[in-house]
C-alpha cells in the first residue's frame, strides 16, 4: 500500500471575496481525486505562526493517497477551471510532499508544519533527529518529512525550503509541547542551524 501524499498550501491572499468562491468550488474536486482537508485557515482562523516571520500566510494541508495522485488533481481539468475563480486573489506556494507510515489522528488533531532552510546542514539533522526523540511516546506522529528535492512545487516561487510535518493529538498537547522550557531551549539552537517558520494548523474534526 501506497504511503500517502500531503499537499501543502502556503497562501497570501488579498481578495476575501475571489477566495470565497474558489474555495466553495473545491470539495467535489478533491472528492473526485481521493483528498480531503485535515486543516485549512488563515491567521487567527485555525492557523497560528509560532516561529519566524511569515506571519500573514494561510495555509491548506490536504491528505492523498498517495504523492503521485496529487498532481492528477491539480493539473485536472476540473481543477484549472477552478483556479480561475482566484486568479489575481493573492499569491500561493503550492508543494506536493510525500508522506510515511503515520496518519494523523481520529477526533481533532493539530499539525506543526516547519518550513526551514538550513545554514549548517549537519547540525539541523542533528537538531532534527533530538526533536524527533523528545516527540517519542507522546502520541504525536511525523508524518512527513522532506528536502526540497523531495517534495514537487505545483506553483510559486519558493525554493530550497525543507519540510516536517508531526501530528499531533490536540491544539492542546501541541501548545503544551511547545511552550516547554526543554523546547524553548531547543528552538533557540535550531535557530543557530536555520531560518524556520513553523505553523500550528487546527485539524478539522474527523471520525473513524
Amino acid at each position: 500500500m501506497a504511503a500517502p501524499g500531503y499537499l501543502l498550501v502556503l497562501g497570501h491572499s488579498i481578495d476575501p471575496a475571489k477566495m470565497v468562491a474558489y474555495g466553495q468550488a473545491l470539495p467535489p474536486i478533491y472528492q473526485k481525486f481521493g483528498g480531503f482537508y485535515l486543516g485549512i485557515g488563515g491567521p487567527g482562523r485555525g492557523v497560528e505562526l509560532i516561529e519566524g516571520a511569515w506571519f500573514d500566510h494561510s495555509m491548506v494541508l490536504a491528505r492523498f493517497a498517495s504523492k503521485a495522485d496529487i498532481p492528477k488533481f491539480w493539473w485536472s481539468p476540473e481543477y484549472t477551471q477552478a483556479k480561475e475563480l482566484r486568479k489575481g486573489a493573492g499569491t500561493f506556494n503550492v508543494f506536493a510532499i510525500g508522506g510515511n507510515a503515520h496518519e494523523a489522528p481520529m477526533g481533532q488533531p493539530s499539525f506543526m508544519v516547519s518550513i526551514y532552510r538550513a545554514f549548517d546542514a549537519a547540525k539541523m539533522a542533528e537538531l532534527n533527529a533530538q526533536e524527533d526523540a523528545k516527540l517519542s511516546g507522546r502520541g504525536v506522529h511525523k508524518i512527513a518529512q522532506a528536502m526540497f528535492s523531495e517534495v514537487e512545487c505545483l506553483e510559486g516561487d519558493l525554493k530550497d525550503f525543507d519540510f516536517r510535518i508531526f501530528a499531533f493529538p490536540t491544539q492542546a498537547s501541541a501548545t503544551s509541547y511547545w511552550n516547554e522550557s526543554s523546547t524553548v531551549e531547543f528552538r533557540q539552537s535550531r535557530a543557530k542551524a536555520a531560518g524556520v517558520n513553523t505553523f500550528l494548523v487546527a485539524g478539522l474534526p474527523r471520525k473513524a
